[in-house]
C-alpha cells in the first residue's frame, strides 16, 4: 500500500514538474540571451584596454537582443516591468561603456568624492 501511494506521489510530482517546464520553455531563449550577454561582459572586462572597444561593442549588441527579445516576449514569458527595467538598464550600461571605451574615456564616471578639483 505504502509503495502505490509513494509511486501516486512521484507520478503527480513528475507531472507537475512536466508543466513548469513545459510552461518555461519559450523563456529558455531569454535565458540562453540573457547568459550570452553576461558571458559577453565579463569577457569585455577582462580584454585588455587596446581590444575592450571591440569586446564591449559585442557585449552591448548581446544585451540589445536580450532586451528585444524580453520586449517582444513580455506576456508569453510573463516577464514583469521591473524586470524588463533591469534588462534595459543593462543595456544603457553596455552601451555607455562600450561608448566611453571607443572614445578613449573610463568605462564609467568617477564618482564626486574621488575627483579632486
Amino acid at each position: 500500500m505504502a509503495l502505490k501511494a509513494m509511486s501516486a506521489f512521484a507520478m503527480i510530482t513528475m507531472i507537475g514538474l512536466g508543466v513548469q517546464v513545459e510552461a518555461r520553455t519559450p523563456c529558455q531563449e531569454y535565458l540562453r540571451l540573457r547568459n550570452a550577454a553576461t558571458e559577453a561582459w565579463k569577457q569585455a572586462m577582462r580584454a585588455p584596454p587596446s581590444e575592450r572597444c571591440g569586446a564591449l561593442h559585442h557585449a552591448s549588441l548581446a544585451a540589445e537582443a536580450t532586451l528585444k527579445y524580453a520586449d517582444n516576449n513580455r506576456e508569453s514569458c510573463d516577464i514583469s516591468a521591473q524586470l524588463l527595467n533591469q534588462v534595459e538598464g543593462s543595456h544603457r550600461e553596455a552601451v555607455q561603456a562600450r561608448d566611453n571605451a571607443c572614445a578613449g574615456r573610463p568605462l564609467r564616471p568617477y564618482p564626486a568624492d574621488i575627483i579632486q578639483r
